[in-house]
């Protein structure tokens, strides 16, 4: 009897869990998720400004034809520190007309909501007005860019496809 009771218990955990995650899954609430995103980097601000100096002594002097590197290109510490942060690769451009030498795109895999936002970029690129903490963009391409200030942009695209 006492079997029964914990079979019947657990079944119903179950399936709680699930029609939570199936409400989850047609309910996103996308603008949480990306408030959720800003407070995320708001805390790990120090470890993405570190990882930017990283990044950045790996290509400096470096004649780079192709201005994306994933977890295989580059140095061990590197590829902690973003497999840390969840990341698996990045690309870079060079800036003209500022004070930084790059801009940096990293591509997460893990965690920053990509269960619901589908794919999201973590972006840093200073003299870029859409960095200012409060800005946000949104097209018809379920294109979302959310300045988190400090240099730093979340890129999420929410579209299901």
């Amino acid at each position: 009897m006492k079997i029964e009771k914990l079979i019947y218990v657990f079944f119903i955990f179950i399936v709680l869990i699930l029609g939570w995650k199936v409400y989850d899954y047609f309910n996103p609430n996308f603008e949480k998720r990306i408030d959720q995103n800003i407070s995320e980097l708001d805390y790990k601000r120090k470890e993405l400004n570190e990882l930017v100096k990283l990044a950045t002594s790996e290509i400096s002097g470096k004649d780079m034809p192709n201005k994306s590197m994933d977890l295989d290109d580059v140095s061990d510490e590197l590829r902690g520190k973003m497999e840390d942060l969840g990341f698996i690769s990045f690309s870079f451009e060079s800036i003209k007309n500022c004070n930084k030498k790059y801009s940096f795109s990293f591509i997460v895999l893990d965690d920053w909501n990509t269960d619901n936002l589908n794919y999201v970029e973590i972006i840093y690129s200073p003299c870029d007005t859409e960095t200012k903490k409060g800005f946000h963009s949104f097209d018809v391409g379920h294109i979302d860019i959310v300045g988190a200030g400090g240099d730093w942009k979340i890129l999420s695209d929410t579209d299901f496809i």
